[in-house]
């Protein structure tokens, strides 16, 4: 009989419920978002008024708009990465050795995609502020909320400055660092939420929220610098003629696909606050957008264990293991499942609970119903966004066309 070991016993529940270095990491940096957004929530219900939330959950649908710049360049150069990856090793000093064909390669995807968010990041300042400053001026109250614009195009420069680095996380992924990006992720939420409540209470207003993400944006930057300059300063050396990866011929048969997903995705979920906005106002927008914010939360933190596993994923099929990689996905699907179940459950019932004793912030989200809706929608969602993890793995996109319609 095995000896008992409290240690060897919490291990093997770690196991059970898949937890690895990457998805504890993963988890509590949703984990800490799900309760610093529920703290926003309150921060923003308490010193926001009705009317500057509707304006800042819109703004949040529009800045949303990214997709239609960056063509879901993002998730098809990690999963490149992780093909490329699968024939390569990390070394002491940082930087990545091995088959020469395959670090070539690589390279080739780093120097296409910096051009390509280069272009995409240039584009949405010069996109999406005037459209913003347009549609926003339109509004009957944009009086009431004080100053607008500067926070508008505050937030949109940070979200141009953020879209151009997502690329760089998204290869660090790649290449097997989904655990230190994870840590990294919640280092940085950590140090950020508290003085975006900060902000709130002191009075910045929508200022806020923009200010919130240019100093991620900073330290997003900073850690790139610190950490993997070698890394991506040996990538861009790294030549091979024989080695190119030609993005017509192999990266765009894919991205047009997820591109097409994505862009439908915008439709699918981000769409109401701006239709709300136009038609029945900023208050209806708040409450749709905090209602959104707070059932988003549950399926991004479910889907911790799967979005983990993509990069593995992709390096089963690039040695063609199916076996292995059928087995990780089932066990990986039921634990996020097993998540969202749980969460949206006791979601719903907390905002039920708000309801029925008739607290002010009942007022800020939809009733019981819909949010009970839209807390099922997200479940089924985490079950639909799990199979096209697997299947994009395999370079294929089958959900395009469903998407879509």
């Amino acid at each position: 009989m095995s000896r008992f070991t409290p240690g060897g016993q919490l291990n093997r529940a770690w196991r059970v419920l898949g937890i690895d270095r990457a998805v504890a990491y993963t988890l509590f940096s949703r984990g800490w978002q799900l309760l610093a957004g529920m703290g926003s929530v309150l921060f923003i219900a308490r010193y926001l008024s009705p009317v500057q939330q509707g304006f800042q959950y819109t703004f949040a649908s529009l800045v949303g708009m990214q997709v239609f710049f960056e063509l879901g360049l993002t998730f098809v150069v990690m999963q490149f990465t992780s093909h490329e990856y699968a024939h390569l090793r990390w070394n002491a000093q940082g930087v990545l050795e091995g088959d020469e064909t395959a670090k070539a390669r690589l390279a080739s995807l780093l120097r296409i995609t910096l051009k390509w968010y280069a272009v995409a990041a240039a584009l949405l300042l010069g996109v999406l502020i005037p459209v913003g400053l347009m549609f926003f001026g339109g509004s009957a109250e944009a009086g009431e909320v004080g100053i607008w614009q500067l926070p508008w195009v505050l937030l949109v420069a940070a979200t141009a400055g953020a879209l151009l680095l997502s690329p760089l996380f998204a290869m660090l992924e790649g290449c097997g660092l989904v655990a230190q990006v994870a840590q990294f992720r919640l280092g940085q939420d950590l140090a950020t939420y508290p003085l975006y409540w900060l902000g709130l209470v002191g009075g910045l207003g929508l200022m806020a929220a923009p200010l919130f993400q240019v100093l991620r944006l900073l330290i997003a930057a900073g850690w790139l610098f610190m950490r993997h300059r070698r890394f991506f300063g040996d990538q861009i050396r790294a030549r091979l003629a024989a080695a190119t990866i030609h993005w017509r011929t192999e990266i765009w048969p894919m991205q047009w696909k997820i591109a097409l997903s994505w862009v439908s995705g915008y439709f699918i979920f981000q769409l109401y606050n701006p239709v709300l906005f136009m038609y029945f106002g900023p208050v209806e927008a708040g409450k749709m957008g905090m209602t959104l914010t707070l059932t988003a939360a549950v399926s991004t933190l479910a889907m911790s264990w799967m979005n983990t596993k993509s990069p593995i994923f992709g390096q089963l099929v690039a040695h063609r293991d199916f076996p292995s990689l059928d087995h990780l996905f089932r066990r990986t699907l039921l634990q996020s499942l097993g998540a969202a179940f749980l969460g949206g459950v006791g979601l719903w019932l907390m905002v039920v609970l708000l309801h029925v004793q008739q607290l002010p912030l009942s007022q800020r989200t939809l009733e019981p119903l819909p949010f009970a809706l839209l807390t099922a929608v997200a479940f089924l969602n985490v079950a639909i966004s799990a199979q096209a993890v697997y299947l994009r793995a395999h370079k294929q996109e089958p959900f395009l066309w469903i998407s879509v319609f």
